[in-house]
């Protein structure tokens, strides 16, 4: 795919190549819009291009770039994300049966900030969030709670294993078992595991109760709270 940069402002031309790394893209500076190369599949510019009939956008997060230029290339808008919880956040785009984006967060801030961009810039569709991790999978929901009508729950079980992002694909292109966050209601299962996980952050401390546990998974109360809680409730 030729990409074609229509830009003056080597600032922001500098700036954007080094954020376009995929092999799919070949870049070509364009010097004159009224004589365009007929290969060139997607032209990037600083303003918007008056009577031109070749895809082109205006990024404004660069972050994003890859992903503008694809959804371009193919005319797609209609965007589904899937979101891998944990301390590694594995987050995948999908649209038109395709692929579009992949991408790798330590911090829910950056998740967050990357959404508003596509939002902004695209437009957001479906948003599944995996069931797994379910501390992370909650502060992930409640980060992102003004996207709360389009926000749904994927069961993560039988997904099988690989990359954060590999997992985050397998969770866009789910199509059953979708489920709101507010009706979401923990397993046994889980609750048994965020009680053995309270028992390994309190080095053996304490294992907090079924009632704190279940508050951590729907999102009431974060692990430390519920330690501290459970603690002074044993002292008493």
């Amino acid at each position: 795919m030729i990409i074609g940069l229509y830009l003056d402002d080597f600032s922001l031309l500098n700036r954007i190549t080094n954020k376009i790394k995929s092999k799919e893209f070949i870049l070509r500076h364009v010097q004159n819009i009224s004589r365009i190369d007929k290969e060139i599949s997607v032209i990037i510019s600083k303003d918007y291009i008056v009577n031109c009939k070749i895809p082109q956008i205006q990024p404004k997060d660069l972050e994003i770039v890859e992903l503008r230029i694809r959804c371009a290339f193919y005319d797609i808008c209609d965007l589904t994300v899937g979101i891998d919880p944990g301390g590694t956040i594995g987050i995948a785009i999908v649209g038109g049966n395709r692929v579009l984006f992949q991408n790798e967060f330590e911090d829910v801030k950056n998740l967050v900030k990357i959404m508003e961009s596509i939002q902004e810039e695209i437009g957001l569709s479906l948003i599944k969030i995996g069931t797994g991790s379910p501390p992370e999978r909650n502060q992930i929901v409640k980060s992102l709670e003004k996207y709360s009508d389009i926000i749904k729950l994927v069961n993560e079980n039988r997904s099988g294993s690989g990359s954060h992002t590999a997992a985050a694909t397998r969770i866009a292109l789910r199509s059953g078992g979708l489920e709101n966050p507010r009706d979401y209601e923990p397993k046994d299962g889980e609750v048994a595991w965020i009680q053995q996980e309270s028992r390994r952050l309190s080095e053996g401390l304490v294992t907090i109760d079924k009632q704190l546990a279940h508050q951590i998974l729907v999102g009431e109360i974060d692990m430390s709270d519920a330690i501290k809680k459970y603690t002074h409730k044993i002292k008493m």
